[in-house]
């Protein structure tokens, strides 16, 4: 089973992701980790020589207080096709939830894979700004639109557009916990 899920910022994409991780026990795959595992591959070490389950990567703590918080992936462009081919073999190889980095697109060939995409109100995400990421709601959608940019460029696809996404999710409205029910149904249903 692949999930992807594209986000806003602020729409609590991550979290929902951790979440899911969690309940479904399987590794949540976000850019830090994306770009650590593709530098390995290019290095030529093998996935199968990298232990890549859960309780191995994050025990029991957000992936974002592990051993990857130290690595520094500041300029995304030139990680575009090493970190695809990683998301891919990755893919190949094991259930997991990928966040960002277009991978609903780059996985839109395979057959296990669900796709989401997390949006909210601005009110709501006004909110989560400042209360989870101390930023303004200017500073959150400046961050959308280098997003945006991103994933029209890689994709020639418009970001947030529904049509590439089995569902669109308003975390506003229903809340954190209730989209992780949301989507575990929805795979449940498929």
């Amino acid at each position: 089973m692949i999930i992807t899920i594209g986000r806003q910022y602020g729409a609590g994409g991550r979290e929902i992701a951790e979440k899911l991780a969690k309940k479904l026990q399987i590794p949540l795959y976000d850019r830090k980790l994306v770009a650590f595992i593709s530098a390995h591959l290019e290095k030529g070490v093998g996935l199968d020589e990298l232990d890549l389950t859960y309780a191995n990567l994050y025990g029991s703590v957000s992936p974002y207080e592990t051993m990857f918080a130290d690595l520094n992936v500041e300029d995304d462009n030139y990680l575009f096709t090493p970190q695809s081919k990683a998301i891919r073999a990755l893919a190949q190889k094991n259930s997991g939830i990928f966040i960002g980095r277009c991978t609903n697109f780059i996985l839109k060939d395979f057959d296990n894979a669900y796709h989401f995409f997390i949006a909210a109100d601005d009110e709501y995400r006004q909110e989560r700004g400042i209360k989870v990421y101390h930023k303004s709601l200017k500073e959150l959608k400046k961050e959308d639109a280098k997003r945006a940019s991103y994933y029209n460029y890689y994709t020639s696809q418009n970001w947030g557009d529904p049509v590439d996404y089995d569902m669109v999710i308003n975390a506003g409205k229903c809340g954190i916990d209730k989209a992780v029910d949301v989507i575990c149904n929805y795979i449940q249903s498929k």
